[in-house]
């Protein structure tokens, strides 16, 4: 409700009224100038204005919780002194009369109130029924607003729980990595403790955020990798080629590490021979694609991710679902025997917040560990 527009609508409404009275007058075949009826309509209506402010500002929440008796006992009587008033202070100002005529302000006030009075009340209710109207207005987006709020704090907490549920998964894998070099391989434990020591603290430091750059989510799917290849040596070539343009775009937290855990849990660990994982991160028309292919033992081998739906890819399927809905695509496939692909497609949000020059046309790092 803010003044100079409310009133200005007040002083519009008057100016119509004063020329179609002016034109009434003039159709009628009466001689008057138009200033009268503008400034007599402009000067009714912007009393009416000054007493609605008044009212919206004093009156506002009462009116719009009032009940029939309320309305009845307390507003109606009100409509009534109201609509004299203005007419009292209408007459005091407005003192044109017509050519000719010269009556007092009394007689003028008994025939305005005689000929305006139930016009007056009307002209009330009408208003005291748009400040209701603005009333439901308000509680009802006030309640979409509420249960927006609630709707995007469940969302948060769901992903929260995801989160914090692939947290231990992904640990109980590694520290099952470290318990089977400790005797094999007592000084590649250790550093695999250390490397491990590392991803959690990068984890950690993340905190709550939902959402981190690609550059961010690749450092700890490097770290990753260079914990597994402690355990698996050479028989892993891996491969990580991410456009420079999408280093910003912003990703799930910890989206792609499960998919790159499942490629050597169910992948590389099945398999007898060498291995080859495969990272790649560009633009789609207007969508991030990133895939992750894993060359060993095919797809068979990942039949507790797609059968059984483990914690991995259960995991990443649902927080896509619930940051993007329909907007995002995951899908994992054998295009050719013993080639294993997930292919992301999500939509592209470059993060503004930071620039970086990264001096070269692509990423690229190959060989058998990123350590």
């Amino acid at each position: 409700m803010r003044p100079p527009i409310f009133l200005s609508a007040w002083v519009v409404l008057a100016l119509l009224f004063g020329f179609q009275e002016f034109a009434s007058f003039y159709l009628s075949g009466w001689k008057i100038p138009l200033w009268p009826p503008l400034l007599g309509w402009t000067i009714e209506f912007l009393l009416w204005g000054l007493i609605f402010l008044g009212m919206w500002q004093f009156l506002r929440e009462s009116i719009q919780s009032a009940s029939s008796r309320q309305m009845l006992l307390k507003y109606l009587p009100l409509s009534v002194v109201v609509s004299i008033i203005e007419e009292v202070l209408f007459v005091a100002i407005f003192r044109y009369q017509s050519p000719g005529k010269h009556y007092t302000y009394v007689i003028r006030l008994e025939r305005y109130l005689a000929s305006e009075l139930i016009t007056n009340i009307a002209i009330f209710w009408m208003v005291f029924a748009l400040f209701r109207s603005i009333g439901y207005y308000q509680r009802f987006r006030e309640r979409e607003h509420a249960a927006a709020r609630l709707q995007t704090q469940l969302v948060e907490a769901r992903l929260q729980a995801l989160q914090m549920q692939l947290n231990p998964h992904f640990l109980f894998n590694t520290l099952n990595s470290v318990s089977s070099l400790m005797r094999s391989d007592p000084d590649s434990a250790d550093e695999m403790l250390e490397r491990l020591s590392s991803l959690l603290r990068i984890t950690l430091a993340k905190g709550r955020a939902q959402k981190i750059r690609l550059q961010e989510e690749m450092e700890a799917v490097q770290l990753y990798v260079s914990i597994q290849q402690l355990r698996f040596g050479d028989r892993v070539q891996h491969n990580i080629q991410v456009a420079p343009e999408v280093w910003d775009a912003l990703v799930p937290t910890m989206i792609l590490q499960p998919i790159v855990e499942n490629a050597y849990v169910h992948g590389i660990a099945k398999s007898l021979g060498a291995g080859t994982i495969i990272i790649e991160a560009g633009i789609k028309g207007d969508r991030l694609r990133v895939s992750i292919c894993n060359i060993g033992s095919g797809l068979r081998s990942f039949q507790d991710a797609l059968g059984r739906q483990g914690v991995g890819i259960a995991n990443v399927k649902a927080r896509l679902e619930l940051h993007y809905g329909s907007r995002q695509s995951f899908s994992l496939r054998e295009p050719v025997p013993g080639e294993v692909t997930a292919l992301f497609l999500l939509p592209l949000e470059i993060d503004q917040s930071l620039s970086h020059d990264y001096g070269s046309s692509l990423y690229a790092a190959s060989g058998s560990d990123r350590g």
